[in-house]
């Protein structure tokens, strides 16, 4: 292996599904309806096919707002209204939103852990990623708070640093994947990285960063598989670095 080659991989639609925990955290921050309660059907449906819109937690507020409203006519006039959402965002409600979002997952980890450890699920990409954890230098850049994406890792095996773990806090501090992927690959002289996303814009907004190969998982949360590739041309992708 060349150690200098680095392999940066979002958590959320790339190594795991995380929709269900996502919808029963958003419909109780927004409606305060514990996750434990049986969840409609349809709703969680509209909620999963809209998924692909969301890049932060405080996103949510307004995929259940457009949600509660039933004003849509269909995916293509959903992310119009998502959008025109955004333009006119409400920080203090969707600020509101995501503290009891992020607390109500602590509370599911802390006190009851098997119920929201059932929630999400690898993806097969997971497992093919573990294969190659010791031939790999692998960074988690996520979101997603890190305390929630190290117990997966570590229930699952795959077996990373914690200093690896980029989420929710720590990206708080650079502002944007960008940035940081921009600043550690300068800070560390890396010549050669891949970065996987499920997110489209994340990924274009990296597209020009020095060095680095950037990819879209189209098993994720993207609009179409058109979008992005396959877990199989990703992991050939991450061969010929390493062997490079």
């Amino acid at each position: 292996m060349n150690k200098n080659n680095y392999i940066f991989l979002d958590f959320d639609g790339v190594l795991f599904d995380t929709v269900k925990e996502s919808y029963l955290l958003a419909r109780y921050a927004f409606y305060g309806v514990e996750p434990q309660v049986k969840y409609d059907e349809s709703e969680y449906k509209i909620f999963h096919s809209a998924r692909y819109l969301i890049t932060n937690s405080w996103h949510y507020y307004y995929i259940m707002k457009i949600i509660n409203e039933k004003e849509f006519k269909n995916i293509y006039d959903f992310e119009e209204k998502y959008n025109d959402e955004l333009l006119n965002r409400d920080k203090e409600k969707d600020g509101l939103f995501d503290t009891k979002f992020q607390e109500k997952r602590k509370d599911l980890i802390n006190n009851h852990y098997e119920f929201w450890n059932k929630l999400d699920e690898p993806y097969s990409f997971f497992y093919k990623i573990k294969d190659i954890q010791k031939s790999s230098n692998i960074i988690i850049l996520s979101t997603k708070n890190e305390e929630a994406i190290i117990k997966h890792c570590n229930d699952y095996g795959l077996d990373i640093a914690r200093e690896n773990i980029i989420g929710k806090t720590k990206l708080k501090e650079f502002g944007s994947k960008k940035e940081y992927l921009t600043k550690y690959m300068s800070n560390n002289k890396i010549q050669n990285a891949i970065f996987i996303d499920d997110s489209i814009s994340t990924i274009n907004n990296c597209k020009d960063i020095p060095n680095l190969q950037t990819y879209v998982a189209n098993w994720g949360y993207v609009k179409s598989i058109s979008d992005g590739y396959n877990e199989n041309e990703l992991i050939n992708k991450i061969k010929e670095l390493n062997n490079g």
